[in-house]
């Protein structure tokens, strides 16, 4: 069982959300970050094949984010103050794919993708607000995807600026707004006004999408080994920590 619970004392001001969620998912950041797949496209030695097959992974997961995001904004107050259509990416991936010459259809989800999208699905019924853990790790990795982009475009050929047509829209997004953008991101969190339970939920939220992403980079390199072969896996239960009142939803991570 991997335990997120947290604690406050009871004499200390509560650190601002977008502050906690940075310094307590840095473990699982790194770890992602420092994966295999994401050194090959930092360093430029993506292929085109995998950069296809990566893009159509984290299509089923921002196709899944987006809509949970976008009915959730209509019912809660919370993600109706974050959520914005400029940080809604699953566009910018179905447009990458095409320059590329690729179908979005044509790249059934995975089975870590199957697991971390059912995670997102589960958590918009049961607590949307919760999403905001998993909408902070992906919005937050625009701010590195402007450094891989270039590496990726001239590895692959592609133009060498970017924006539309560039077949890296995914990882820049914003364009020349990136700053501004993550600032007003950060700030709108910083709004909320959230009970500590909620906040604790999010953090976890947070941490399990940091690990959900790295599964995927693991079933995109290690097929055989890891998705491929999905019922030798361990299965770790994420456990989040319960709201006052309110059972504690269990999501398991096989």
């Amino acid at each position: 069982m991997i335990d997120h619970r947290t604690s406050h004392a009871p004499d200390r001001v509560p650190r601002p959300l977008s502050e906690r969620l940075k310094a307590e998912t840095r473990d699982e950041h790194r770890r992602a970050e420092t994966h295999p797949l994401m050194a090959a496209m930092v360093s430029g030695r993506i292929d085109r094949a995998m950069y296809a097959r990566y893009l159509g992974q984290m299509r089923h997961v921002h196709a899944t984010l987006d809509a949970a995001l976008r009915a959730g904004a209509q019912k809660h107050g919370a993600l109706a103050v974050v959520v914005r259509e400029q940080y809604l990416h699953e566009p910018a991936i179905r447009a990458d794919l095409a320059t590329l010459g690729e179908h979005a259809d044509g790249h059934p989800p995975l089975a870590a993708t199957r697991l971390f999208c059912g995670r997102i699905s589960a958590l918009a019924e049961d607590d949307a607000v919760a999403l905001l853990g998993t909408f902070y790790v992906l919005e937050g990795s625009t701010n590195g995807g402007r450094f891989i982009a270039p590496a990726v475009r001239k590895a692959l050929g592609l133009p060498a600026a970017g924006g539309p047509g560039s077949g890296t829209e995914y990882f820049e997004p914003h364009g020349e707004h990136q700053r501004e953008r993550w600032s007003y991101f950060k700030a709108a969190l910083e709004m909320l006004t959230l009970p500590a339970s909620e906040c604790d939920l999010i953090v976890a939220v947070a941490v399990d999408a940091f690990r959900g992403v790295h599964d995927i980079f693991e079933d995109l390199t290690h097929p055989a080994t890891s998705g491929g072969n999905a019922a030798t896996r361990p299965e770790p239960v994420v456990e989040f920590p319960a709201r006052a009142g309110k059972e504690a939803p269990t999501h398991p991570t096989e």
